[in-house]
């Protein structure tokens, strides 16, 4: 092997090209002795790291980290398990951004495999509890294949009457026990949100909820609220309804580097925008207890029946001109470069969790995104909100993976059949995914 000539060493772009050229020939003879656990040999692998697939390769894992990527037809990687993937797609595994974690333990289980058996890995909790810890500790161990969960405490909201030290001591016990965040459901005054802004501050804790601000209720002067330690915003708040603020709001959350998780189902669910044929029938809906799905279907057509169809129609009419306006927002955001995430918030009717993943996609696709901008808020900004090592595929990274028979960058229907899941260091192959989505049958 030779290694190309530049002369041109004067230039910044001579510069990156050596050093990519000592990477490759550094990987290239470092893979030739590599030991591994597992190596999954002829891979399409969609990295995330840009719109495009490698073909034909071969990625080595150990102890959960990916050690080496690299053409399958030159690799010499061995490892403990070997597995010849014959084309298949792997892209990284994905997230929901905002979840409600249930209130008893049997129903939480439940949740975490269903979410699994749809490739989430990753759960954001944004209705918090202190018990929560100790689940997290039981379902997030070494051993575990469930979703891991990150985790806030309960949700900060107007009613709560707290001095600034119960503040101080409710943010220093979420900071002393790894929990990166405070969710604002909402705020009693400017007063209460300045105090608990301070406080996050201090503890590097950031902040991340619904936009404090409201004409309905407290008013939060702009500068306040993009100077605070908002992390996120949830629900589009502070963009829809008063088009004058919409852009001038867009461009803060850009400088400031802001993420926003639009929750696009939630509002096509409650805003009633589905036949309801079409719900009762959609993918998930067999894991659902017929008495639940029951409760969800005699609900909605009381509602209905009641207003009455020409009333009801009105109401989705007015309601559908405001989704309309919640897609241009995305829209917009997705195009000004700010980092979107993804959930389809499954707390209400006819949101299956996980299955609700692939939806919110949907919505996404129809706001204009791209496949790969798409999957970007799945996947990379995800990661990039919380720091953590994965969300895209390369050497050095958690291996945190899903393996598929067709490419999402294409078709973003992919996801609907996955194949098999790499993740916490462990390969879910098809025969378990297949096992733990009929145990879930069983118990409807």
């Amino acid at each position: 092997m030779t290694l190309k000539i530049i002369t041109n060493f004067n230039s910044k772009k001579a510069v990156k090209q050596i050093t990519s050229l000592l990477i490759l020939y550094t990987n290239f003879f470092f893979a030739q002795n590599i030991q591994a656990d597992f190596v999954f040999n002829n891979v399409s692998i969609v990295s995330m790291t840009s719109n495009k697939v490698d073909k034909n390769q071969s990625i080595a894992i150990k102890n959960g980290k990916i050690i080496a990527i690299n053409d399958s037809k030159t690799s010499k990687i061995k490892a403990e398990k070997s597995i010849d993937l014959k084309g298949k797609f792997i892209m990284p595994s994905l997230s929901d951004a905002h979840v409600h974690l249930p209130e008893r333990e049997d129903q939480l289980e439940k949740v975490l495999k269903l979410n699994l058996i749809n490739g989430v890995t990753k759960l954001r909790s944004m209705r918090g509890d202190w018990n929560h810890l100790q689940w997290k500790a039981k379902y997030n161990n070494k051993e575990s294949i469930n979703p891991k969960l990150y985790l806030s405490p309960p949700p900060i909201h107007r009613g709560l009457e707290s001095s600034k030290k119960q503040f101080e001591n409710f943010v220093k016990s979420a900071a002393e026990n790894n929990i990166k965040f405070i969710k604002v459901l909402s705020i009693k005054n400017q007063k209460t949100f300045e105090e608990l802004d301070s406080i996050c501050k201090s503890h590097n804790i950031s902040i991340g909820g619904h936009f404090p601000s409201n004409p309905k209720g407290v008013l939060i002067p702009d500068e306040i609220i993009f100077f605070s330690n908002y992390r996120s915003f949830e629900h589009l708040g502070g963009l829809i309804g008063d088009s004058s603020l919409t852009n001038q709001r867009l461009q803060k959350i850009k400088e400031k580097n802001i993420f926003l998780c639009p929750t696009l189902q939630w509002y096509m669910m409650s805003y009633e925008q589905y036949p309801l044929d079409y719900m009762q029938k959609q993918r998930g809906m067999q894991f659902i207890n017929a008495e639940e799905s029951k409760d969800w279907s005699e609900k909605t057509e009381l509602y209905r029946t009641k207003m009455g169809k020409e009333a009801f129609e009105e109401e989705v009419k007015k309601y559908r001109n405001e989704i309309e306006e919640r897609l241009s927002v995305v829209k917009k955001a997705n195009a000004m470069g700010i980092p979107l995430l993804l959930s389809p918030d499954s707390s209400t009717k006819f949101i299956i969790p996980g299955f609700g993943v692939l939806e919110e996609m949907k919505l996404y696709k129809r706001a204009g995104l791209s496949n790969f901008e798409i999957l970007k808020a799945a996947t990379v900004n995800f990661s990039k909100l919380f720091n953590e090592n994965n969300g895209t595929l390369e050497v050095g990274k958690d291996a945190d993976f899903l393996i598929l028979n067709n490419n999402p960058l294409e078709k973003i229907e992919s996801l609907e059949s996955i194949e098999s899941i790499f993740f916490n260091d462990q390969y879910i192959n098809k025969e378990m995914l297949d096992q733990i989505s009929a145990s879930l049958l069983t118990t409807k």
